[in-house]
């Protein structure tokens, strides 16, 4: 890191990653002194903006040394008990970082977020829920999700539904569907009072809020994505017979397809009840 030739970043991998890459980025500057140069996604250029450890956003050399935040493609990652992010840390040079609240610069909210946050019809306690995964293996049928959006509401509670334009619109929930960009998502989440998702961008959205979450793990690990003041429920996997043959460090491939026992895969073995127990025990503290 204290090398004089410039280090260009080509980021890689979902949304959730690109906060966890601009986290360790800034614990490099800190650290090092030294200021990246990002390679341009204009997917991705929008968390960037006024980072304080990026040069320049641009299009690198033929010449340049890249890295990447490919953290599963580390042999960090073949053992399940090593934290995603940590594996994040350590490739810009960063071994004895114990927090995992993430970072992205601050930045005032523009006229039109300002103006959505204003119009929505927030409630005494307000649940923001999230349906949907970039993997289909990490998410719950929506009907388990109208269950728990119907009891929700019957304790008083205000639920808004965030995500994409594609997602399916849960009955009952407030939708933000496809009007929103990630970054007003973040703002969003900023004034709800906890946030129920399976292990997707929301989730590390939430940790960006510092807002409590109940996270919905099935076949990836808490251990490896959670984080410490969110409550990991864990989908039992005990009698799936793929359960090697999932998601994780050897079969990428499966990660945009849909688990194999359909209706029955681990991600519907979630107790509605018990979600909706812990999240109104945290509303009520």
């Amino acid at each position: 890191m204290n090398s004089e030739t410039p280090i260009w970043i080509d980021p890689v991998g979902g949304l959730g990653d690109i906060l966890m890459l601009s986290t360790a980025i800034k614990k490099a500057y800190d650290k090092y002194g030294k200021k990246f140069h990002m390679s341009r996604r204009s997917h991705y250029t929008q968390f960037f903006v006024g980072h304080p450890a990026i040069e320049e956003i641009g299009n690198p050399p033929e010449d340049a040394d890249i890295v990447c935040n490919d953290y599963w493609s580390r042999p960090d990652f073949n053992n399940p008990n090593n934290k995603a992010l940590n594996i994040v840390f350590k490739i810009f040079g960063i071994d004895d970082c114990d927090s995992d609240q993430l970072y992205l610069p601050n930045r005032a909210t523009d006229v039109a977020t300002d103006l959505l946050i204003k119009n929505i019809p927030w409630g005494q306690k307000t649940v923001a829920i999230s349906f949907s995964s970039e993997s289909p293996r990490k998410m719950m049928h929506p009907i388990k999700w109208h269950i728990i959006v119907e009891k929700l509401l019957a304790q008083q509670c205000f639920v808004l539904q965030v995500g994409g334009y594609g997602d399916i619109p849960i009955r009952g929930a407030y939708s933000l569907l496809g009007v929103t960009t990630p970054l007003q998502i973040c703002d969003i989440l900023k004034h709800v009072d906890l946030v129920i998702t399976p292990d997707n961008f929301i989730m590390h959205a939430a940790k960006l809020a510092n807002k409590p979450a109940i996270a919905l793990f099935g076949p990836t690990e808490p251990e490896r994505y959670g984080y410490q003041n969110h409550i990991c429920l864990r989908a039992d996997r005990s009698n799936c017979e793929f359960v090697n043959e999932c998601l994780g460090p050897h079969v990428s491939d499966n990660y945009a397809t849909q688990c194999p026992k359909n209706e029955d895969h681990c991600m519907n073995s979630f107790d509605e009840n018990k979600i909706v127990d812990i999240a109104m025990s945290i509303l009520t503290k």
